[in-house]
């Protein structure tokens, strides 16, 4: 498939989405792909952007910017890292809360672009946020981080991570690149997620070859609408991971 330019991109996502603050953080506005688009009930080739996860506000995304702007005070002045940045919330709800600097991660560059358009939708200047496409998994990008959060006090250091643990192969592939991130830099590793199998279920848990010890932060109650739109799941919980040496 041919993928069109950031411009064509732009475009489209302006056209083909609704505006909506429909959600655990209504003082945000997205362009987002609802039930109320046609795109919708719409067939993958219909859509000129491959598999666009980020024009949906998904549960634990929504779990964790709610958690971010009710605590904005263990955000202030820190060093924010939004691994699978999707459609940007945890990266607005850091600004908001006066991070220092944010690094906005997505393989997908129409997701950094979905990023920057709700940025601009809600007013936010973005001038402290890093772009970048880079993909952090593979062993030659392993200093992208580091370099990011080098010369910064440990506990002023978060990965944000919303909606990432829906496959237990790549749960283990993540689990040892965080390890590593919160052993080099006392990272600080929060998820948003509603309960999804690879992070919850007992039985994932013990065959992973990366231990941790998983700690509940927040549960925040899903509203209807949003229960309906993602395969009812009904609470967005909030996790702090650590891991073990």
């Amino acid at each position: 498939m041919l993928q069109p330019s950031l411009n064509a991109a732009s475009k489209w996502i302006l056209r083909n989405t609704l505006i909506s603050n429909e959600s655990l953080t209504p003082e945000f506005k997205f362009h987002l792909i609802t039930i109320a688009t046609p795109l919708w009930m719409s067939t993958p080739d219909e859509c000129p952007l491959p598999d666009p996860y980020w024009a949906f506000y998904w549960p634990g995304g929504q779990g964790l910017s709610r958690f971010i702007l009710d605590n904005q005070k263990m955000f202030n002045g820190s060093k924010i890292l939004d691994f699978g940045a999707g459609c940007g919330s945890a990266s607005m709800a850091a600004s908001v809360s006066g991070a220092k600097k944010i690094l906005a991660n997505d393989i997908d560059k129409y997701a950094l672009l979905s990023t920057k358009l709700n940025f601009r939708l809600n007013n936010l200047k973005d001038s402290k946020i890093q772009y970048s496409s880079v993909n952090f998994l593979d062993d030659k990008n392993q200093t992208a981080p580091s370099n990011f959060f080098k010369n910064s006090e440990s506990n002023g250091n978060f990965v944000l991570l919303g909606d990432m643990f829906y496959d237990s192969d790549f749960a283990e592939i993540l689990f040892g690149w965080l390890k590593k991130i919160q052993n080099q830099h006392g990272t600080r590793v929060l998820v948003g997620d509603p309960d999804r199998h690879p992070l919850v279920e007992t039985d994932y848990l013990k065959r992973y070859k990366t231990k941790f010890t998983k700690t509940q932060l927040a549960e925040y109650s899903l509203p209807g609408y949003v229960i309906k739109e993602h395969y009812g799941f009904n609470t967005a919980k909030v996790f702090e991971l650590n891991f073990q040496l």
